[in-house]
């Protein structure tokens, strides 16, 4: 159990660099104006996977396209705030460069912090559904250590081309549905009864908010059409959108 620090914020699901240019510069306008708050008012920033569409560090190289945002990040961190990195299931190989180079805490998998008195759950969200069978069969593979040592053996020009492709088609098959929910709200329920009071996930892209007497479950949405976001004070834990102008609350049951 992590202890952090409030106000803590938390953001998934931006697939930085999968989007057409205009809109990849919109998406990270946005991103830097929400990181400058995060500096202003926050103690810790926890990412929730799939920040980038696809992320694989190579043992000398990174991908360049996303030098600014690594930059700014690395400020943060610099600047006393703890930074924390979950991997989603865009972010094939995490392997030291975010952490000995950025200064973040980067995870396995899942994490649990203590924020103030409460306790929170905190994963990506993917492979919970029942109809994820064949995917968490497909991580297994893909986070081997043997297949992420053999495509590291790629030039990474060739496997930043396969791995577009394969990110792509990725998204194309993640269809959302309204049953879902069902699953996701008993997945938290799940880790209520083990004594969590909050429950942050992300993966779905569909921001989602309800609070019961055992607790509090939060999906965080994405930073691709809903720019939404959580922030935990120290006592509760809210969903907020993000706009132009600053930030506003949206919290519902």
């Amino acid at each position: 159990m992590i202890r952090l620090d409030s106000p803590v914020y938390f953001l998934s699901d931006a697939h930085l660099g999968a989007a057409s240019p205009p809109e990849e510069a919109a998406k990270l306008q946005k991103l830097q104006a929400f990181l400058k708050d995060v500096e202003a008012h926050g103690r810790a920033l926890v990412l929730v996977g799939d920040i980038f569409d696809f992320w694989f560090e190579w043992a000398s190289v990174i991908p360049k396209e996303h030098f600014h945002l690594l930059c700014r990040f690395r400020e943060l961190t610099r600047a006393g705030l703890a930074v924390h990195y979950l991997p989603g299931n865009h972010d094939f190989r995490l392997k030291g460069f975010l952490e000995r180079e950025i200064g973040m805490v980067v995870h396995e998998d899942d994490a649990e912090f203590q924020i103030g008195e409460q306790k929170i759950y905190v994963y990506h969200g993917d492979g919970i559904l029942g109809r994820d069978g064949g995917y968490r069969f497909l991580k297994r593979i893909l986070r081997s250590r043997i297949n992420q040592r053999l495509f590291s053996l790629l030039h990474p020009d060739l496997g930043l081309a396969l791995a577009r492709l394969t990110s792509k088609e990725s998204r194309t098959g993640e269809h959302y549905l309204e049953d879902d929910e069902d699953e996701y709200e008993a997945f938290a329920r799940g880790r209520f009864a083990r004594g969590f009071q909050v429950v942050v996930l992300g993966h779905s892209h569909h921001p989602r908010f309800y609070e019961r007497p055992e607790g509090i479950y939060v999906n965080l949405g994405d930073w691709v059409e809903h720019f939404s976001f959580g922030i935990h004070n120290g006592e509760r834990m809210t969903l907020h959108y993000w706009q132009d102008s600053g930030n506003a609350e949206k919290a519902s049951n």
